[in-house]
């Protein structure tokens, strides 16, 4: 296997980490993140004081989702295209494969502004504060960039103008890249640790709140994710000593802390179903017109979970290549949390 064909799914698990908490404990539909540092933790402890307001954490999520879509881009484009000021097709590169990443990507500029206007606000969250700030408006050019080059890709223009406008479209993307290419991967760490930092703040609220629904999805799509990164991390530690230009081997995966967490994943997903069949459950979460069409789809995005996450079990017990069951595992993942994000 290509180790950076492999490399890649760190992209995957890095939009796993964009998860968005419930302000209220699970009942509040207009979004919310909890991520508080220390400093402001105190003060918000109090449940007196009503239900904490994550809408920073959330603006910056929503940016660190739309950086993960500029990066699997630009990761496919510089495969093509050569890595300097001046515009040029790599030797074996083809242009053309820039369409599939690109063709119908759109950018959502009001994010970065959104985000940029947070990083003054309360609670702080020093590090992915200051890396927004440095970020500034690249993102929102790196945007328009892109979206050029999508629309410049999915009519074919590129082939009727013989790459024609290539180098223009490059050469606004070269720009952007100076500021968003020194500091995106600042945001992304930094939120990545944030992430993982306050990911069970609000699990004790959910629970005392009877949100069982909310509740026992975060502990499947968490079992999923620990998961995920400890064979991630199992990998990484072989790729990091085998030779770079050699064929790359999966290893043979430690499970000893993998095979808890599948008892923990499958202990959640049947929680998880079973408060999914009560109605007064339901009623917490699926409100509305839509609550029916809502609640089998997100019905459909666990259960796809539980499959693909039991595929990979399977290859892993029977000694298989896990390589293309883990990807499908994450893409579920991603797909799961994107259902939670959306009815919490």
């Amino acid at each position: 296997m290509n180790q950076s064909k492999f490399w890649k799914r760190l992209i995957v698990l890095g939009l796993s980490a964009a998860l968005l908490l419930s302000g209220c404990g699970g009942g509040d539909k207009s979004g919310g993140s909890k991520s508080e540092d220390q400093s402001s933790a105190s003060s918000s402890t109090d449940k007196s004081e009503g239900p904490k307001d994550y809408s920073k954490y959330n603006a910056y999520m929503d940016l660190y989702g739309e950086l993960s879509d500029i990066e699997d881009i630009l990761l496919v484009y510089f495969e093509n295209v050569d890595y300097t000021k001046e515009f040029a097709v790599l030797e074996g590169g083809d242009y053309a494969a820039i369409k599939d990443a690109v063709q119908f990507y759109t950018g959502h500029a009001y994010r970065v502004q959104e985000a940029l206007g947070y990083v003054d606000e309360e609670p702080a969250y020093p590090e992915v504060d200051a890396a927004v700030r440095a970020l500034g408006d690249s993102p929102e050019k790196m945007m328009d960039a892109l979206d050029d080059l999508a629309s410049y890709m999915s009519f074919d223009d590129y082939k009727d103008d013989n790459l024609a406008r290539a180098a223009e479209i490059h050469a606004d993307l070269w720009e952007a890249l100076q500021v968003f290419g020194t500091y995106y991967g600042e945001m992304m760490d930094a939120m990545d640790d944030l992430a993982d930092e306050t990911r069970d703040d609000d699990m004790e609220d959910m629970l005392n709140e009877g949100q069982m629904i909310l509740y026992n999805s975060r502990l499947m799509i968490h079992a999923s994710e620990d998961i995920l990164n400890d064979i991630w991390e199992q990998i990484m530690a072989v790729a990091d000593t085998a030779d770079p230009d050699a064929e790359f081997e999966l290893p043979e995966l430690d499970k000893t802390n993998i095979s808890p967490l599948f008892d923990q994943f499958n202990t959640a997903y049947e929680e998880l179903t079973a408060a999914m069949a009560k109605e007064e459950e339901q009623e917490k979460v699926f409100t509305g017109p839509v609550a029916e069409g809502s609640m089998q789809l997100y019905t459909t995005k666990v259960n796809n979970l539980y499959v693909k996450m039991g595929e990979l079990a399977n290859a892993l017990n029977e000694g298989l290549d896990y390589s293309e069951v883990y990807d499908n595992a994450s893409d579920a993942l991603s797909s799961m949390i994107d259902g939670y994000n959306s009815i919490i």
